[in-house]
């Protein structure tokens, strides 16, 4: 029998509201005295502690309710299900999973999606395939403009963004180059949160919009 020591921890930061993915092996959390894992907003951290040589404190911040609720979780419960959910004991809200790396994946997918279609059934349009995810790569791609690491192969740094329903597209104002940034699941939100620069190129495949009526932003945020 081949046991998967890799989990993953994905919470929802009470702090900004995203989901935050993390990996580690059973082993360094058997070895390690605590383990933090922070926002990248540096607003919420969830924390594993070791109580004893089989006992583990999760400390998890909720954005249900707005504490932070500790579990006690045996090293065999860390590897007897494929995902394990932590709920808020105050308003039930699914705060946390651990479990593999590609289910607790899937599961936040399917929960985000049921998240769309009750902003839909509200009054909200539903465009987006993923809107965590869309927002989440949006976000991302405006700190790597900010820093200086957005330009196309020509030396332009002047780039055009427009949102599709499941992607980003990027293109350059003086010359073919474009680049497709995927955003509609979590596998994807773990590529782009990799990145650490964009560049595009001019592949002589630019790609089809006129009939998808995409929004479109400039640099400067402005929608056109």
């Amino acid at each position: 029998m081949i046991i998967n020591t890799g989990i993953t921890f994905a919470y929802k930061c009470s702090s900004c509201g995203t989901f935050q993915f993390n990996n580690v092996s059973l082993f360094e959390i058997s070895q390690r005295e605590d383990i933090v894992f922070t926002c990248r907003c540096k607003g919420a951290s969830l924390v594993i502690k070791k109580e004893s040589p089989t006992i583990f404190k999760i400390t998890i911040p909720c954005i249900g309710c707005g504490n932070s609720h500790i579990y006690l979780v045996s090293a065999k419960e860390f590897i007897a299900q494929e995902i394990y959910i932590f709920n808020c004991p105050n308003t039930g809200i699914k705060q946390c999973f651990m479990g593999s790396d590609q289910i607790v994946r899937k599961k936040i997918d399917n929960l985000e999606k049921e998240y769309d279609e009750l902003i839909n059934m509200l009054g909200y349009d539903n465009y987006f395939i993923n809107t965590q995810v869309m927002l989440d790569s949006l976000n991302l791609i405006h700190d790597i403009a900010e820093r200086g690491n957005l330009f196309c192969e020509c030396g332009n740094d002047d780039i055009e963004l427009l949102l599709l329903s499941d992607k980003i597209y990027l293109r350059c104002n003086l010359c073919p180059g474009n680049k497709i940034i995927y955003a509609s699941s979590n596998e994807h939100l773990k590529v782009n949160l990799l990145r650490k620069e964009i560049m595009l190129l001019d592949e002589g495949q630019p790609i089809d919009i006129k009939a998808i009526e995409p929004f479109t932003v400039k640099r400067d945020g402005r929608f056109i």
